[in-house]
């Protein structure tokens, strides 16, 4: 008797052991293919967190994805930082610098870049309604 609940023992720790190792659930959603009315999603990518700006990089992002959408001849790049936790997402915000027609946000850990060339900034600001309530709602 004592043989099998040391067995039992034995296999409950490498179970255990096993789940420690499964990958973590992603911070970010699949970047959906469209956004509100004719926006399609182009290429995506996910770099490296080392290679994220420099700003960012001190807080840690444990996750980055790149992605753009395009409505005729308007662009958007989109980037979306997953942060250890939400006061860093904040504090990416805080510390995020934009120019010319770049915004940010955050959304619960997830902290988004959206920038453009070819769309003015009430447009740009659209925008990233589209994203924080279609996309990041909680992960369609």
């Amino acid at each position: 008797m004592r043989v099998r609940a040391a067995m039992g023992l034995c296999a409950a720790v490498v179970m255990l052991a096993a789940c420690s190792s499964l990958p973590h659930k992603p911070l970010i959603p699949v970047p959906p293919l469209t956004l509100g009315e004719g926006w399609q999603r182009g290429g995506v990518t996910t770099p490296a967190v080392d290679g994220a700006p420099d700003s960012l990089r001190a807080l840690k992002p444990v996750q980055w994805v790149r992605t753009s959408y395009r409505k005729s001849d308007l662009t958007v790049a989109v980037q979306l930082f997953g942060m250890p936790t939400e006061a860093s997402a904040f504090e990416a915000r805080q510390k995020w610098r934009n120019e010319g027609t770049t915004t940010a946000f955050h959304k619960g850990n997830v902290f988004v870049v959206c920038s453009s060339e070819t769309v003015a900034m009430a447009g740009l600001l659209e925008f990233t309604r589209l994203v924080e309530n279609e996309w990041l709602r909680g992960g369609r």
